[in-house]
C-alpha cells in the first residue's frame, strides 16, 4: 500500500480514493433523510433519525479535512503559485456554483408553491440566490461557496505552513471559534460565516497530509479499532462534543481507509465522481422523495426508499461524470465540475 509520501504526483491514492467514497455516500445518506416532508405523520422513524445523526457527526468536517489534505498535497506541497490557484479553482469551483445555482433555479422555480422551503422565482431571487448559497434553490451549494472562501486564504497557508511554530497558531486561531463560542453572524456573501466553523478541519487535513500522519494506521488495525470505539463512545454518550467527536469519526474513516484499501478496491463505481454526485445528486433525491415518499411512507417503504434515493443520487452523478468527460468544449465540462 502506498503512503502519502511514498505516491507519485500523478498516482492516485487508493485508501484517500475509498474515504472520498465513503464521504460522499454519508452526503448522499444525509440528503435523503433531509428530504423527508415535516407534516409527515412519524417523519423520524428509529433507522432514519440514527442514520441522521450518524451523518451529520462528521460527514461535512470529512469533506473539508480531505479538501484541505488534498490541498497541500496536490497544490501546496508542489508550490503552486497563488495565481495558478486561483485561476484553478475558478474553473473548478466558481463555475459549477453558478451553473448549479441556475440550474437549480430553473428546475425548481415551477415547484416553488409546492416545495418545502418555497422559492421567490422574481430576478431579485435570483440574486440573492447567487449571493446567499444556504437559501437558494440548492441550499446544499454552501458547501462550494465556503470551499471557495478557504481556497482564497491560500496565500495565508503558504505562509504559515513554513514553520512549526506558524502551524501552531494558524491551527489555534481556526479553533478559537469553538473555545470561545463566537462565530461569524453574516448571512450571504456566498457562505463566508461557515469559514469559521469548517476551518479548523479544512487546515487539520493539510497538516495530515504534511506530517503523513496516515502512517498510525498503516502497520497495525488496532489504532483504528480504538478510535472507532472512541467515536461509538462520543456519539452515544457525549453528542454535544461536536469537534471532538467529528476529529474522531474522521480519524475512523481514513484509518478504515488505509485498512480496507490492503483487502477490496471499495467504493470503485462511483468515488472518482464525488464532485458530479454533489452536485447532480440532489435532484433525483428531491424528485423520488416528491414523486414517492410522500405518498407511499411509512415503516415498510422507508428502507427501499432509502436504498432508491441513493441509488439514483449516486449514478446520476456518475452518468453525468462520464458523460460530460466526452464533451470536447472545456466550458461545458467546467459547468460540471470537470477538468
Amino acid at each position: 500500500m502506498k503512503s502519502v509520501a511514498a505516491s507519485g504526483s500523478s498516482n492516485k491514492i487508493l485508501w484517500l480514493s475509498i474515504v472520498q467514497g465513503w464521504a460522499i455516500l454519508l452526503v448522499v445518506l444525509g440528503h435523503v433523510n433531509g428530504f423527508t416532508y415535516s407534516d409527515v405523520p412519524g417523519e423520524f422513524y428509529p433507522l432514519s433519525e440514527w442514520l441522521h445523526r450518524f451523518c451529520y457527526s462528521f460527514h461535512m468536517p470529512l469533506f473539508m479535512f480531505v479538501s484541505g489534505a488534498l490541498l497541500y498535497y496536490s497544490r501546496l506541497s508542489k508550490g503552486w503559485k497563488v495565481s495558478a490557484l486561483y485561476k484553478d479553482k475558478l474553473k473548478r469551483l466558481l463555475i459549477p456554483y453558478l451553473c448549479f445555482t441556475i440550474i437549480g433555479f430553473m428546475i425548481r422555480a415551477p415547484f416553488a408553491a409546492i416545495t418545502k422551503r418555497g422559492m421567490d422565482v422574481s430576478v431579485e431571487g435570483f440574486m440573492k440566490a447567487l449571493f446567499d448559497p444556504g437559501n437558494g434553490p440548492v441550499a446544499e451549494l454552501w458547501f462550494i461557496g465556503t470551499l471557495m472562501w478557504l481556497m482564497f486564504l491560500y496565500p495565508v497557508y503558504k505562509t504559515m505552513l513554513r514553520s512549526a511554530w506558524s502551524e501552531i497558531i494558524l491551527l489555534a486561531v481556526t479553533l478559537l471559534p469553538y473555545v470561545s463560542g463566537l462565530h461569524l453572524n453574516v448571512s450571504g456573501w456566498l457562505g463566508v460565516a461557515n469559514v469559521t466553523t469548517y476551518a479548523f478541519y479544512f487546515v487539520a487535513g493539510m497538516l495530515f497530509f504534511k506530517y503523513n500522519l496516515i502512517r498510525i494506521f498503516e502497520h497495525s488495525i488496532w489504532p483504528v479499532i480504538a478510535i472507532t470505539c472512541l467515536y461509538v463512545a462520543c456519539f452515544l454518550l457525549i453528542p454535544d462534543y461536536k469537534v471532538i467527536t467529528a476529529l474522531l469519526g474522521i480519524f475512523m474513516s481514513f484509518g478504515w481507509g488505509v485498512r480496507i484499501a490492503d483487502v477490496c478496491d471499495l467504493f470503485s463505481s462511483f468515488r472518482d465522481h464525488s464532485f458530479q454526485i454533489f452536485l447532480v445528486g440532489i435532484f433525483p433525491q428531491m424528485l423520488v422523495e416528491l414523486v414517492l415518499w410522500t405518498r407511499f411512507h411509512g415503516e415498510l417503504t422507508l428502507l427501499p426508499f432509502y436504498i432508491l434515493s441513493c441509488l439514483l443520487a449516486i449514478y446520476s452523478g456518475v452518468l453525468v461524470s462520464r458523460i460530460g468527460s466526452r464533451i470536447r468544449c472545456r466550458c461545458l465540462r467546467w459547468g460540471i465540475g470537470l477538468k
